[in-house]
C-alpha cells in the first residue's frame, strides 16, 4: 500500500487518538456513532479524551499555569470532584479574610483576587489606592496588598488572567486651573505595582472637565487590547460628555470618535461586539468594534434589540450589566485555580432598577453568550445600512431568563461567573438564609433530569427549574424564558449581606456601618 492510499484507520490507534485531539467534542459525537468499532474503542478507551470531554461538558479549560505534577487520570478525578463540590454545595474549605481598614465604596471580584479600594480621603470621599487579597487557598495566609494610584480614584476595570492589568481611572484637578479636572486611565501590572510594560504610555488621557459638573460615574471593561469606558455626568444637564470611549490600551490610541450614551453599563459578547444597556429607550444596542486602523470611523450601533413591552406609567431608571470571564486571546498571568471558566460559555448579567416617580422595583435576567452569538450571526444576515431593530419576542425567550429579583440581594453585580450565579435574600443579615447557585449550563440541566425528582443531599437540595414564564409587575405581559436552569439550595443558613462568585469560591460579604468588615471564602475548587 503506497502513502498515497493510506486512510485513517489504517494508522496506528496511537496515531489516530492524536488526530481525534482535534476534534471538537460535537465531531467526537459523531465518530462514536458512526458505527465504527475501533474509532469507539479509541475514543472510550482515552482518558485524555475522556478529560478533554468533560472540560466541555463542564464548560471549563485547563489553567496552563497550575503547577502540578498531577497526571490525566487525576486531574480528570479533580474535575468531577469540583462540579460534584458545587452541584452539592460542598466546599472543601471556608476561611475568613478579615479587613483592618475601612474600605471604599469600589470592588471587584475577578479570577482568584478580591480588590477594593482603600480608606477614603476625607475630602474628597474617593481612595487612591486599591488594595487585593487572593481569595483562593495557597501555602500563605490571606494577606492585603496594595496598588497606589497616588491620586483620586473613580473606579477600575482589570483584566488579569489576560494581561496581569489593572486600570484605575482617576481624577485630578489642574494645578494651572483649578477650575478643570482629568480624567486619566493609569495602566498598572496588578502582580508588582509598576506601570504595565506593554503600554506605551502608562497614562491614557481620557478628557479634561470642568469640576462644576462633578464626577462622572463609569464603567470600564478591557478584552484583547481595547480598553472600554463609558462616563456619564449624573448632576450636570447638559449630556454632551456622556459616552463610550474605546482606546488601544497598548498605544494609547483612541478606536473611535466617542459614542453618546444614556447609561455606564457595557460588556463585551466578543473582542470585537460591546453590547450596551439603553435605559432611555428600553434596549440593548449592539456596537461592532472598528477596525484599529480606523481610528476617525464615526460609529453606531448596529443591533437594537427590544426589552419586552411596559406599562405605559413605567421607565427603565437604571440598566447594568456583567459577564465574568471576559473574551480573551490568551492566558498570561498564574492563577491558583486548577480550572477557569470558558468566556465563550458564560453568561452575562442584567440588572434593571423600573418604575416611575412613586414606586421602583429591582429586576435582572441573565443571556446566554453563546446563543446570544448564534443571534447575532443571524442578525447580521438581514442588516442593512441603518442597523437591525429586533423585537423582544425573536430574540428574548431563547437568549434571556428572567428571574424574580424581589427579595434578594442587590448590593453587588458580581454574581456570576463562567454558567454559574449565586445570590441570598435580602434579608439575611436579619434572618439568616441558604446560598442558591444556579447553573445555566446544559448538561448539568439534562444530568440533573435523568435523576428524576428533585435530590436532596447532606449539605443542599437541587432541581431543575424548567422553561417557563414570569409575570413581572412592570411589564405589560408574561415574560417567557426557554432557558431552564439547575438550582442548588443550600442546607446551612447564613447572614451574609452579600454573596460573590468567582472561578473557585463563593464569598460571603459582611457589611459594617459604612464598609465592608469581613469576607469569607467558601473553596469548592
Amino acid at each position: 500500500m503506497t502513502a498515497a492510499q493510506l486512510e485513517l484507520l489504517d494508522l496506528p490507534p496511537e496515531l489516530i487518538l492524536a488526530c481525534l485531539l482535534h476534534l471538537s467534542f460535537h465531531d467526537l459525537n459523531s465518530c462514536l456513532r458512526c458505527g465504527n468499532r475501533l474509532l469507539h474503542d479509541i475514543i472510550a478507551n482515552s482518558v485524555l479524551l475522556r478529560y478533554r470531554r468533560e472540560q466541555e461538558l463542564a464548560g471549563v479549560e485547563e489553567n496552563p499555569f497550575f503547577r502540578s505534577t498531577s497526571g490525566i487520570s487525576d486531574r480528570l478525578a479533580d474535575l468531577r470532584n469540583r462540579e460534584e463540590n458545587w452541584l452539592g454545595f460542598s466546599p472543601r474549605s471556608t476561611r475568613a479574610i478579615p479587613l483592618d481598614f475601612e474600605s471604599g465604596g469600589i470592588y471587584d471580584l475577578a479570577s482568584d483576587i478580591y480588590l477594593v479600594g482603600n480608606t477614603a480621603d476625607p475630602t474628597t470621599g474617593l481612595c487612591t489606592a486599591i488594595k487585593y487579597v487572593y481569595t483562593s487557598p495557597g501555602s500563605d495566609l490571606p494577606e492585603w496588598r496594595e496598588i497606589s494610584a497616588g491620586r483620586s480614584i473613580i473606579d477600575f476595570g482589570t483584566a488579569l488572567e489576560e494581561h496581569d492589568l489593572i486600570a484605575i481611572v482617576t481624577y485630578t484637578p489642574h494645578d494651572s486651573n483649578p477650575q478643570m479636572a482629568s480624567i486619566d486611565a493609569l495602566l498598572f501590572h496588578l502582580s508588582t505595582g509598576a506601570p504595565h510594560s506593554l503600554a506605551n504610555n502608562p497614562t491614557i488621557h481620557i478628557h479634561d472637565v470642568e469640576r462644576h459638573r462633578g464626577r462622572p460615574g463609569i464603567s470600564i471593561e478591557i478584552s484583547g487590547d481595547v480598553l472600554a469606558l463609558s462616563l456619564l455626568y449624573w448632576e450636570y444637564e447638559e449630556r454632551d460628555l456622556d459616552v463610550l470611549q474605546l482606546f488601544d490600551w497598548k498605544s494609547g490610541a483612541s478606536r473611535m470618535t466617542p459614542l453618546s450614551i444614556y447609561n455606564t453599563g457595557l460588556v463585551f459578547i466578543t473582542e470585537h461586539i460591546i453590547a450596551v444597556p439603553n435605559c432611555l429607550e428600553a434596549k440593548l444596542d449592539i456596537l461592532i468594534i472598528p477596525p484599529a486602523k480606523d481610528d476617525n470611523t464615526v460609529p453606531r450601533f448596529v443591533y437594537s434589540l427590544l426589552l419586552p413591552s411596559m406599562k405605559p406609567d413605567m421607565w427603565v431608571h437604571s440598566f447594568q450589566c456583567r459577564g465574568a470571564p471576559n473574551p480573551r486571546a490568551g492566558l498570561n498571568r498564574f492563577t491558583r485555580a486548577r480550572f477557569l471558566p470558558r468566556p465563550q460559555d458564560a453568561i452575562l448579567l442584567f440588572i434593571l432598577h423600573i418604575g416611575n416617580d412613586d414606586v421602583a422595583t429591582n429586576h435582572m435576567f441573565v443571556l446566554h453568550r453563546l446563543s446570544f452569538l448564534r443571534l447575532l450571526d443571524v442578525c447580521a444576515k438581514h442588516a442593512n445600512s441603518s442597523g437591525l431593530i429586533l423585537e423582544w419576542p425573536s430574540w428574548g425567550p431563547v437568549c434571556t431568563r428572567w428571574l424574580n429579583a424581589n427579595s434578594l440581594s442587590m448590593q453587588y453585580i458580581t454574581t456570576t461567573v463562567g454558567q454559574r450565579m449565586v445570590t441570598i435574600a435580602n434579608s439575611a443579615p436579619d434572618q439568616p438564609a441558604p446560598i442558591h447557585v444556579l447553573s445555566f449550563n446544559a448538561e448539568d440541566v439534562e444530568a440533573q433530569r435523568l435523576r428524576k425528582d428533585e435530590s436532596i443531599g447532606p449539605h443542599a437540595t437541587v432541581r431543575v427549574v424548567e422553561e417557563g414564564g414570569l409575570q413581572l409587575e412592570p411589564f405589560e405581559d408574561t415574560i417567557l424564558s426557554l432557558i431552564p436552569f439547575v438550582e442548588t439550595r443550600s442546607r446551612e443558613l447564613f447572614d451574609y449581606n452579600a454573596v460573590l462568585i468567582n472561578d473557585e469560591n463563593i464569598v460571603g460579604a459582611r457589611f459594617g456601618a459604612r464598609h465592608v468588615e469581613s469576607l469569607h471564602v467558601h473553596h469548592f475548587g
